[in-house]
């Protein structure tokens, strides 16, 4: 039977009437490219990509390639659409029934079913999101050339049925990738994997391309989240990567908890669904060794990536990660992937593996996905209607999120009014007494947010625009009050912002809002705790320091919408007309925005300078660090402008008011980086390049040279720059360096020659030692501040280490665990490198350094102190943080070393502590007014 239907099957696939197929043959990869999709030692590039859709394209109208933005370096970002010709024909009208069913706003159920019913599927399959994992990005071509050339009646119901998206998702690393592997004409040179790449393969993120989908900061992101979460509104996305975990083929769906509480429970149902079919499809084919659930760490937690950011969507996110090398490797011998079960049906023999038979599974995948989708289209867009309509009740009458903190506080009512938990059969649970229910996980006081109130009147606004910015980009919708109204206890002006919660994005507008409150998730009790995914919180209003407050009730009042980019409204100077040649400009230093209108003075040759101390100016209170720009018709039009576009808080004086000050020159700064990239460094530059702030990249020949001191001010040293030998802080999932390995310099281009070398204590250390003594700044972010301090032997403890055995040793997880939270610390505002920072600044933390001053001379900016630390995340035992030193300045010989413990630049994510970052670039070029 099996037999004879394999050769009914190859009937299908190769037979097809004359009405069936297409006029013109469409081409293969191979007579394009001259390889084959999974050929051995080949990658195909970006411009491969290209040139292979354009010639299906002109031959073909089953294809249209759909242009949706520009890269990084240029390059055009292509999507081709996949569909029957008839519906490619109607393709506006299919993409938007799939934006209002998803949007769910003024359509009822009657309306929905028949939209639904009328509607096509509309299915999103990426490829080469980490540009390395090149199975991806072979796969879609060989998925866009199956899908386009076969007319078999499985490939007809779904091109009948589905537009499929198909989309590269980093067109630079592809292209960068490609070329770098290709770079030996000899197949057999080629390296066996991408370990000696030079540098990052995103321009400016690299891997971390995939942990940018709820802020988009890249342009690339901000193209796919455009058509995931606006314009297009896919039902399902399949977001394809590399490599399977040891023992195994592939990942698949479904998930590991925890299950991220803010998202539709349909979400799970369907991931679930999907993920069960794709099972089916490869154990239908003999095409064993998919794992699943707890065969993996991946969970649906967390909101940056691209696949999780689509249950925050109502949308159906499946990850796959496969094996796949161009050079064929070996699946190994894992004894315990071979016992079957249900994370892992059919397990995988160990043994060689080519990139060939991944492509092959990969293909698999994609007739399977689509074939469901075919077969569920108006089940998927009804869905994702429910979905919305769902999210917008929830957000239009009172509710409830159910987390861990209202659990405990429901067992904490019990034993305050003296009764005890019965015990249950289930898993060791209990049942508590009924009335809690309603009082405390219902209770009104800890209600959703029906809406969220954003003023304009807060320390920066221009920062939160920002931030409001990335939720219009991810297709929430917000409003501005017409008129002043009063909400949440307090009457508010006319242009304030309101984000409502009854929206299709509810879960989405929560999660950025709301704190996480992740489980505390231990192997068993007093066991190790099992790690996250990734960041356990995140919340991006606490990270960007955005000061908003939460209305309970309906907010009544006269709005309009807005959308796209939302930019701060000009401000006018106060008390502008600054005449004479004594006046000038008081720039507020609260907005990080300051910092770029500095840095065009400064490039425009305009002297700057900063107030040390608190003024009083015209009955206005000025926060220490307030920039002064003496009055010149060339500054005049620079501050304008910045009043005008950037939004700054900017007064007019008569004459310099009196106080002491410190002139600030155009500082020199070096940025260090590591053959093969450091993801740290390639944020810092996203946030400088941001700021108009001119560096230079410096790399270990360049440092070890010496005679720093003549090129520079500040030597900025990046998280996971410098080796560190203290236990969890040592490189990891948020120190995004992966380890690379440097090849002989005659086998790579020449421009790359100069990043080649390490940091080493024997020349690299003493050289920015010297650097420091002799007058200059030396600025340590993240695990690299632990080992700067132990290199250069700096007076600070490390309280996190605890006496065991006679040695001072790190504390357990056990102990101490913090797996990437957002926490709240101390600013002090006496100290320069906190000038500007609201008194309380939310840090994200990740098993970060912290010190404690041993010596006498140390200024301690920002630390954590008295009341709750954890914002947003899990922190097992964070007490252990108290009293401890987050960011401090310690002398060294004429200059001064900056160590910053937590990841103030990780992702670019925790904007309102950026300021800590920008004061110590500025300060390096200081110097006291006069001198």
């Amino acid at each position: 039977m099996r037999l004879t239907r394999a050769l009914l099957l190859a009937t299908c696939l190769t037979l097809a009437t004359p009405a069936m197929a297409q006029e013109k043959p469409v081409p293969t990869p191979e007579q394009v490219l001259g390889h084959r999709m999974g050929e051995d030692r080949y990658v195909p590039s970006y411009d491969d990509m290209m040139a292979y859709w354009k010639a299906v394209a002109a031959v073909s109208d089953r294809v249209k390639l759909v242009d949706i933005g520009p890269s990084t370096e240029g390059r055009r970002q292509v999507m081709a659409v996949v569909s029957s010709p008839e519906n490619l024909a109607k393709l506006d009208e299919y993409r938007e029934t799939s934006r209002a069913l998803g949007a769910a706003e003024g359509i009822d159920a009657a309306k929905a079913h028949v939209m639904a019913a009328t509607g096509k599927a509309l299915v999103w399959i990426d490829g080469g999101l980490h540009a390395s994992e090149v199975e991806a990005q072979t796969a879609l071509i060989a998925q866009v050339h199956d899908l386009v050339s076969s007319d078999d009646p499985e490939a007809r119901k779904i091109r009948d049925n589905v537009v499929t998206l198909f989309v590269p998702d980093n067109p630079d690393g592809q292209q960068f990738v490609a070329d770098w592997y290709m770079r030996f004409k000899d197949p057999m040179k080629r390296e066996a994997d991408f370990k000696s790449l030079p540098r990052l393969y995103h321009p400016y993120v690299g891997h971390d391309n995939n942990r940018d989908f709820f802020l988009a900061t890249q342009v690339e992101t901000q193209n796919m989240v455009r058509v995931l979460y606006r314009d297009w509104r896919p039902q399902i996305v399949m977001n394809q990567h590399q490599t399977g975990p040891a023992g195994t083929v592939l990942f698949l769906p479904p998930f590991r908890d925890p299950f991220n509480y803010h998202y539709e429970p349909l979400v799970i149902s369907s991931l679930d669904e999907v993920g069960a079919t794709l099972q089916s499809r490869l154990l239908s084919e003999n095409k064993g060794g998919a794992t699943t659930r707890s065969g993996a760490h991946y969970d649906t937690w967390y909101n940056g990536n691209l696949r999780t950011s689509t249950y925050f969507h109502n949308a159906v996110g499946i990850l796959v990660e496969i094996i796949g090398s161009p050079v064929p490797e070996t699946i190994p011998f894992v004894p315990e992937r071979q016992v079957p079960g249900n994370d892992q049906a059919l397990p995988a023999k160990p043994g060689p593996w080519s990139m060939a038979q991944s492509v092959s599974y990969s293909l698999s995948l994609a007739r399977g996905l689509l074939t469901y989708a075919a077969n569920n289209r108006e089940k998927l867009l009804f869905d994702r209607w429910q979905m919305g309509a769902n999210a917008i009740a929830k957000g239009s009458t009172d509710s409830w999120t159910i987390s861990k903190d209202r659990i405990e506080a429901a067992h904490a009512a019990l034993a305050e009014r003296g009764g005890k938990p019965k015990p249950v059969r289930t898993r060791g649970w209990s049942e508590i007494d009924a009335d809690l229910y309603d009082t405390v996980l219902h209770d009104p006081a800890q209600r959703d947010a029906r809406a969220y109130i954003v003023p304009v009147d807060q320390h920066d606004f221009p920062t939160t625009a920002k931030f409001l910015t990335s939720l219009s980009r991810l297709g929430v919708e917000m409003d501005r009050a017409e008129e002043p109204f009063t909400a949440a206890g307090k009457t508010w002006p006319a242009g304030t912002y309101i984000v409502p919660a009854a929206q299709a994005y509810r879960a989405h507008v929560l999660d950025m809002f709301e704190p996480q409150h992740y489980p505390n998730n231990f192997a068993y009790p007093g066991g190790p705790p099992i790690p996250p995914a990734d960041a356990s919180g995140y919340t991006p209003a606490f990270q960007a320091g955005v000061e908003f407050a939460r209305a309970l009730d309906p907010v009544e009042v006269k709005v309009r919408p807005v959308s796209g980019e939302i930019a701060p409204d000009a401000q006018p100077i106060a008390d502008a007309g600054v005449e004479g040649t004594s006046g000038g400009w008081l720039v507020s230093h609260d907005q990080n925005d300051a910092f770029r209108l500095v840095n065009r003075l400064q490039a425009a040759g305009i002297a700057v300078s900063a107030y040390k101390t608190p003024l009083a100016v015209a009955g206005r209170a000025v926060e220490p660090g307030a920039w002064f720009v003496p009055v010149s018709p060339k500054a005049r039009g620079i501050v304008e402008e910045g009043a005008k576009s950037l939004g700054l808080t900017v007064q007019a004086v008569a004459a310099a008011p009196q106080g002491e000050r410190l002139a600030v020159k155009k500082p020199r700064v070096a940025v260090v980086d590591l053959y093969g990239g450091l993801h740290p460094t390639g944020w810092l530059r996203w946030i400088l390049d941001g700021q108009e702030l001119p560096y230079s990249i410096v790399y270990p020949q360049e440092l070890d040279k010496g005679g720093l001191a003549k090129s520079y001010d500040i030597v900025v040293v990046p998280d996971a720059a410098i080796p560190n030998a203290r236990s969890g802080v040592d490189g990891g999932m948020f120190r995004g360096r992966f380890d690379s390995v440097q090849p002989d310099p005659k086998d790579m281009p020449a421009k790359y020659r100069a990043s080649l070398g390490d940091i080493s204590a024997e020349k690299t250390i003493p050289a920015l030692k010297a650097f420091a003594d002799a007058g200059g700044t030396l600025l340590a972010m993240g695990s690299s501040s632990s080992g700067l301090a132990a290199a250069l032997k700096l007076p600070v403890a490390d309280p996190l280490l605890v006496e065991k055995d006679g040695k001072r040793v790190p504390l357990s997880n056990t102990q101490f665990y913090v797996p990437g939270a957002v926490l709240t610390a101390d600013a002090n505002s006496a100290d320069p490198i906190a000038w500007g920072l609201n008194p309380k600044v939310d840090l994200f933390y990740d098993s970060s350094p912290v010190f404690r001053p041993t010596a006498p001379g140390t200024s301690v900016a920002v630390s954590f102190g008295e009341g709750a630390l954890l914002h947003s995340g899990w922190a097992w035992h964070p007490e252990y943080l108290k009293d401890t030193a987050a960011v401090l300045t310690v002398p060294q010989g004429k200059g001064k070393v900056v160590l910053i413990g937590p990841e103030i630049a990780l992702r670019a994510q925790t904007q309102g502590a950026f300021k800590i970052l920008f004061n110590a670039i500025a300060l390096s070029a200081a110097r006291p007014q006069g001198k």
